[in-house]
């Protein structure tokens, strides 16, 4: 581990500097330090002289990571505890932090992924419990693999930690202290790869792999401990108060700490993703993270009293474990400022917790104005308005000064929980606006808005935003309300428990997937998501694009020139193919793919016709349409029940999907899933895998077939990074950049998720509309695609449109092709590998052109937005390309 500010060049003070502005965080919750903080952080960086030497590179690497305080974080963050549970508690926190720090240097951990993970699976060996009686497994157990000092080191302090620890843990909680332990190191290995691999994550799996490399489940853990309080029966009441404490803390650290991160050269940060992935200045990045995490704070702060106000209020071990989580989270804020680990080595907190910050000097402190412009540089008495923050940062009631006064021993009162007034770009209003609420023209008696749904779904959905910010529409009897403002359509996907799946979709989807993650509502999504989440980790992608390469070098295979073929029909079988290999790997999965591959489509026909039907009584009629439905439903089950069976009967995880539902436990009450369960969890993968996807690459060959100048630029990107013709590996997928935005502004202009549904559980407000609960509320990422008041002439397929400089002004909600928040799509990363794989492979030896008379009929979409029967003509490509050849900016 190296001082990472020594990584700064000197000769930075000769450049320009960089400079951000950090606004007042609003600091609502209290902070104090153990009465006895000074004796535990010099005994605690005792133990880390005692024990852990050896896992430094020698004595100034150790003196400088104990100038860092991090001894103090304990104390800081359990001030009431008990003396030795604290020192017990402050020893953990040095203890991972060490390995923290060892994973971001490339010298030590952070250098090899593999050999981090063989380290890791022995310091969880070294505190797992054996029998109950407190001791570590292997503690009496020979050596089978030479340890290096370092990880001698790690053992030895892992087993004096286990040894204090573990007699004030529970049965339960020294199961979860073993699962907590191996979340994190695995967050920790997911991070090596990702700085190894240069991979930045979107927002969602960053936050995914924070949550275990931040260690939230053993912070909870911790504060449990030193509280001297189990709260294992009571965590599915606490989950939600959990979420928005976990995602503050994330935030907050990923703020503070970017100056270390970005010389680390660290991805899993979310100001890295705001800025890399999402194209957003860092100022900008700043902004809105500052505002999520007032919105996270404030929210638990809310739900954290609503707890307090019912039964579990009456919990003396509830009540105890809440003001705990309090000083738990105001806490490790006032370490994220006082530590110099983030602000360089030498630095001492003077107190300020807002300002402008150097983000090159070795050494710096929140400054009132610019670093570089002074008022003795410039004889102004603060920064030029061209030089200061864009957003008014007024600071928040009960922020620091206000946190401070209130007394240290009792949680801070807290204002009503806010929504921020935003103008889509995460900066806030100065005003809060007026929205505009209308009902859609063209309604008629009894069947309302419905014929028109059925008869040109798209074209009437793009006229309502001319109409208003949020727009009733009538199905018949039942009143829906379609968000057309970006910023109500994040309101929408922010407040998932407030706008929960429901609505006339999800409804008839259910025929189809069941209580599937797409489908399910709130409390069992979180579950579900928990349960499925590792089948998506990063780690798997490079098997999966192995997978995917095999699949799309054997459908070429059997290509002719000039043969014409559907190209839809053509996208779904291979995407299909694609999604059942990654699930099904036995010879009875091979058996179910055509069947699946007969029955999906027609069954998606029958759940749209249903979903837009302005009453029900039609479906409940015996007609031939809704028998073949039925039977069709019938069939798909009987096949997938066969499978599952199969996987239940063989027993052994043969690394694919199926093996994962059938493996799969609940870390809550280690309960696994039903065979109703596991089919409704395949049904919603393979739907997912292979309709949206399929239609997403039918739509991108007819787009190049129309757009030439467009094609020519892509195949100079794709003979520049695939020079041989090669199917891309996974390491080539980030270089094809220009293949991708193709890609994006295909999913901007034809959705394969056209229109989507939530339902309200409360009554609440959205667009200044009070809306009751059970009322239906719509988005249509099809119709958001189109508005000219976000995207400069809409209907042109523009790629360009998302390069970094041009998609920064594009508000967040008016391009959610995978949806956003808590029920953003699992499977993202998962499909923009396999599109781009895709696409990459085909493009590179093929072009496509339209049979005479062959056109998309997009007039009556289905459940998600296809071509319908399009077929082309293959062509192989001559490619005669210079070794120099040109970038895709080159290409006219």
């Amino acid at each position: 581990m190296s001082n990472i500010f020594q990584e700064i060049s000197p000769e930075l003070s000769a450049t320009p500097v960089r400079e951000v502005f950090y606004p007042e965080l609003p600091r609502l919750l209290p902070y104090a330090y153990h009465p006895k903080a000074a004796q535990i952080e010099i005994a605690s960086n005792g133990w880390i002289r005692k024990h852990l030497t050896a896992c430094f590179a020698g004595e100034e690497e150790l003196l400088f990571f104990l100038r860092q305080r991090n001894g103090i974080y304990g104390p800081l963050t359990v001030p009431e505890a008990e003396a030795q549970r604290a020192l017990d508690i402050a020893d953990w926190y040095q203890y991972v932090t060490v390995i923290d720090s060892s994973v971001s240097d490339r010298s030590a951990l952070g250098a090899d992924e593999g050999a981090a993970r063989r380290v890791f699976a022995d310091i969880v060996a070294d505190f797992t419990v054996e029998d109950g009686t407190g001791e570590p497994a292997g503690a009496d157990t020979p050596e089978v693999v030479v340890r290096s000092t370092a990880e001698v080191a790690y053992g030895t302090a892992a087993k004096d930690l286990w040894r204090r620890i573990s007699p004030g843990l529970s049965p339960a909680q020294k199961r979860r202290f073993g699962a907590s332990l191996a979340a994190f190191l695995r967050g920790c290995a997911s991070e090596i790869e990702a700085k190894l691999t240069g991979n930045v994550p979107d927002y969602e799996t960053c936050i995914q792999v924070r949550l275990d490399s931040f260690g939230c489940d053993f912070i909870e853990l911790m504060t449990e401990y030193g509280a001297a309080v189990d709260m294992s029966e009571f965590l599915p009441e606490l989950a939600d108060v959990h979420v928005h404490c976990r995602r503050q803390m994330i935030i907050i650290n990923d703020l503070l700490s970017w100056r270390k991160e970005q010389a680390q050269d660290d991805k899993m940060t979310v100001v890295r993703v705001l800025t890399e992935r999402e194209g957003l200045g860092l100022q900008d990045a700043v902004n809105r993270l500052c505002e999520l995490v007032e919105q996270h704070e404030r929210t638990y702060i809310e739900l954290r009293d609503g707890l307090l106000a019912g039964p579990l209020g009456e919990r003396a071990e509830v009540v105890a474990y809440l003001r705990a989580l309090d000083h738990m989270m105001g806490g490790s804020q006032e370490f994220e400022y006082l530590t110099p680990r983030y602000y360089g080595d030498g630095s001492v907190w003077d107190g300020s917790t807002s300002g402008w910050l150097d983000l090159d000097a070795p050494i710096v402190r929140f400054r009132a104005e610019p670093a570089a412009l002074t008022p003795e540089a410039t004889g102004q008495a603060g920064p030029p308005a061209a030089l200061r923050c864009p957003v008014d940062h007024g600071r928040a009631p009960g922020s620091a000064d206000s946190a401070a006064a209130a007394p240290a021993t009792a949680p801070a009162p807290a204002p009503a929980p806010a929504t921020p007034h935003s103008n889509g770009n995460g900066h806030r209003s100065a005003a809060p606006r007026t929205w505009r609420v209308a009902t859609a023209q063209g309604a008629v008696p009894v069947l309302g808005h419905a014929l028109h749904l059925w008869r040109r779904p798209l074209e009437f959905l793009a006229g309502l935003p001319g109409q208003g910010d949020l727009v009733e529409i009538r199905l018949g009897p039942k009143k829906a309300y379609l968000a057309c403002h970006p910023d109500l359509v994040m309101q929408v996907l922010l407040d998932a428990r407030t706008f929960d799946k429901g609505g006339p979709l999800f409804e008839k989807a259910r025929l189809l997937v069941g209580n599937g993650l797409v489908s399910s509502e709130f409390d069992d999504h979180r579950t579900q998501r928990r349960m499925l989440q590792p089948a998506f980790h990063p780690s798997r992608m490079p098997g999966y694009v192995s997978l995917m390469r095999e699949e799309v070098e054997a459908v070429l295979a059997d290509w002719r020139e000039g043969e014409a073929f559907d190209v839809s029909d053509a996208m779904h079988a291979l995407t299909l193919r694609i999604t059942a290999r990654t699930m099904f790997s036995t010879s009875v999965g091979e058996r179910a793919i055509p069947e699946v591959a007969y029955c999906m489509p027609l069954i998606m026909r029958g759940v749209y016709q249903r979903m837009v039907a302005p009453t029900g009584w039609q479906e409940r009629i015996p007609t031939p349409g809704n028998r073949r439905f039925d039977a069709l439903r019938e069939r798909m089950h009987a096949v997938i029940g066969e499978t599952i069976e199969d996987q239940r009967r063989a027993g052994a995880d043969r690394g694919d999907l199926l093996s994962i539902l059938v493996n799969a436990r609940d870390e809550d009450t280690g309960e696994g899933l039903s065979d109703a369960e596991i089919y409704d969890q395949v049904m919603t993968l393979l739907i997912g895998g292979t309709e949206t996807t399929g239609n997403t690459m039918a739509w991108v060959f007819h787009v190049l077939a129309e757009h030439p100048e467009i094609e020519r630029r892509l195949h100079a990107e794709l003979d520049e990074v695939l020079p041989d013709g090669r199917a891309p590996e996974f390491a080539d997928l980030p270089r094809l950049d220009y293949t991708w935005r193709v890609l994006h502004e295909t999913l901007r202009m034809y959705p394969p998720a056209w229109l989507l549904t939530r339902a309200t559980t409360k009554r609440t407000e959205l667009g200044g509309k009070v809306l009751e609960p059970g009322t239906i509320v719509m988005y249509s990422p099809y119709s958001l695609g189109r508005q000219a008041g976000h995207f400069e002439d809409p209907e042109r397929f523009d790629p360009d449109r998302w390069l970094p400089d041009r998609s920064a002004g594009v508000p967040r909600g008016a391009m959610v092709p995978f949806s956003a928040g808590n029920r953003k799509c699992i499977g993202d990363t998962f499909g923009q590998a396999e599109t781009t794989l895709t696409l990459a492979t085909i493009a590179t030896r093929w072009r496509l052109r339209p049979a005479p008379g062959a056109k998309p009929n997009v007039a009556v979409p289905k459940a998600s937005l296809g071509t319908g029967p399009l077929d082309m003509i293959p062509t192989p490509r001559s490619r005669a390309v210079r070794p120099d050849s040109l970038t895709p900016s080159q290409v006219s």
